[in-house]
């Protein structure tokens, strides 16, 4: 036990000094040669992560059949690394950003009026996000504008943790982290603020639903579902991916109509599925900047019995 917390200290301080030194590099370099050379490292995680590799391709085999065949998938996964690496050194070039002028130089965005006119409302904006491109950029799209709080999960790595928090809390997003509950975001909402939330991962231990994802059943968070039906807020699904000219391009939909049945049960299963959908949409429309190394399937209906919480 003793040389397992010794190994995991070390692990997370060499992790750290990591990112440090991305941090340097990004900070001394033109943009045009730290995306240079992220390309490179994403290149070669491909190559020697073969782990991760296996996992992308076992995904992407199982969300797509026989629509992508062995070469394709080879192809596919290095896109995902490579676009992996530099999404994550235009948010780590993003660090220095403080103002909406800021974040235009590299961000461009359509579908602005949907998000517009559900804040006229004043009465809360759920954004719906994923885990697509440099999403990040996200946060700092909406905060530059709007008062915005967002969901964050704690990471084991105390010292990468408050980089992360740093990182939010600069550009001025406050964080709300997953295991603090519902209420706080509510609340948020509740005055008329912008929340972001991500439910495009599989967390076992959270409160879920199945719904169908790329075809098959996906354990779905249901927190966006339950906000929705609490609050009068619009869910205004969005999402962030990079052009072919190195650029970023906010996506933003139309608000996504809330079920209201009456019944609870009923109504966070059709919301999470519409939700997903409205995902779904964006996520496919740059397949390949999506984490396809998550586990997106891995908990199945038989692994879990409960009932969908009220």
């Amino acid at each position: 036990m003793r040389w397992k917390k010794i190994r995991k200290r070390v692990k997370y301080a060499a992790l750290y000094k990591f990112i440090k030194l991305l941090f340097w590099l990004t900070d001394s370099f033109p943009r045009k040669w730290t995306l240079a050379f992220y390309h490179q490292l994403g290149l070669l995680a491909f190559y020697l992560m073969k782990p991760v590799r296996k996992l992308i391709a076992n995904h992407l085999q199982y969300a797509y059949g026989k629509e992508i065949n062995t070469q394709e998938i080879k192809a596919f996964s290095r896109k995902v690394f490579v676009n992996m690496a530099k999404n994550a050194a235009d948010i780590f070039i993003a660090r220095s950003f403080r103002t909406k002028k800021d974040i235009e130089k590299i961000v461009d965005y359509q579908g602005l009026q949907y998000l517009e006119s559900a804040i006229q409302k004043n009465k809360g904006v759920i954004a719906l996000t994923c885990h697509l491109g440099a999403f990040e950029l996200i946060g700092q799209f909406l905060s530059f504008r709007y008062p915005t709080s967002a969901v964050g999960k704690r990471m084991h790595n105390p010292k990468m943790n408050k980089l992360l928090m740093d990182f939010r809390s600069d550009y001025g997003a406050r964080v709300i982290y997953s295991d603090e509950g519902l209420l706080k975001p509510l609340r948020v909402l509740q005055k008329g603020e912008v929340f972001i939330i991500l439910i495009d991962q599989d967390i076992p231990k959270g409160k879920g639903t199945f719904v169908d994802f790329y075809g098959k059943l996906a354990y779905t968070p249901i927190g966006a579902a339950w906000l929705a039906l609490k609050s009068d807020a619009a869910v205004v699904p969005m999402a962030v991916h990079r052009l072919p000219n190195e650029r970023h391009l906010v996506t933003i939909l139309p608000e996504v109509e809330v079920s209201r049945s009456g019944s609870n049960e009923q109504d966070i299963q059709e919301n999470t599925q519409r939700f997903t959908n409205a995902l779904e949409k964006l996520i496919r429309q740059e397949p390949s900047q999506w984490v396809w190394m998550h586990k997106r399937w891995k908990t199945q209906p038989n692994d879990k019995k409960e009932p969908i919480a009220s």
